[in-house]
């Protein structure tokens, strides 16, 4: 195939990281400049970036669909997009059910999971930058151990952060709502790794 069939679809998948990070860094600023009055249109400004990528996606999934030869096979193609697609809806969900919980305050905790879920996703970008080089890369594989190193810190920060909050909180309705958001916060970075194995494994196949 020409050139630039082969890198429609590695340059999609940094496109679509692209809005990972969008994501994270709107996450971000909710979570430092929180406003309970506010939380509506973060939802809405959220969800706008998900729709976002979703059209985006749909997009690349159709071509896809028309094409008879693919750099890597085709469904690690649909598997790498649908996890980058995992990571931007696993962000909104955040949002979503602060939304749904009608938080009026945000732990300082938060803060911590928002740093390692940037970080995540920015290294997730770099590691798809270097995807199309992958035959040849040297970077390929510390690109991988970084976005899986940090999925390992913020597994540390949930068990830790969970902890605290159960030796500490006494309100069974916060000990609820911040039980959930530190889950869906840590799954922001879970996400981010399943995208790493899943490229780790096209590339096994596809050397």
């Amino acid at each position: 195939m020409d050139k630039l069939k082969e890198n429609y679809y590695f340059t999609s998948f940094v496109d679509l990281s692209v809005y990972c990070v969008k994501a994270s860094e709107y996450l971000s600023e909710v979570i430092a400049n929180f406003k309970p009055s506010g939380l509506l249109e973060n939802k809405r400004a959220m969800h706008h970036i998900e729709h976002t990528a979703d059209v985006e996606r749909h997009t690349v999934v159709a071509n896809l669909f028309k094409e008879f030869i693919t750099p890597i096979e085709r469904e690690d193609i649909l598997a790498i997009l649908r996890a980058i697609d995992d990571v931007t809806d696993s962000i909104e969900e955040v949002i979503l059910r602060m939304y749904m919980y009608n938080v009026t305050e945000i732990r300082p905790e938060a803060r911590l999971f928002t740093d390692l879920i940037h970080k995540s996703v920015v290294s997730l970008k770099a590691l798809l930058e270097e995807f199309a080089h992958f035959k040849k890369s040297a970077k390929m594989k510390d690109l991988i151990f970084d976005v899986l190193r940090l999925e390992e810190d913020c597994d540390v920060v949930y068990s830790e952060t969970v902890h605290k909050l159960f030796v500490n909180e006494k309100d069974p309705i916060k000990l609820f709502i911040w039980e959930d958001l530190f889950l869906r916060l840590e799954n922001c970075c879970d996400a981010c790794g399943h995208v790493s194995k899943e490229i780790e494994t096209a590339m096994f196949k596809n050397l």
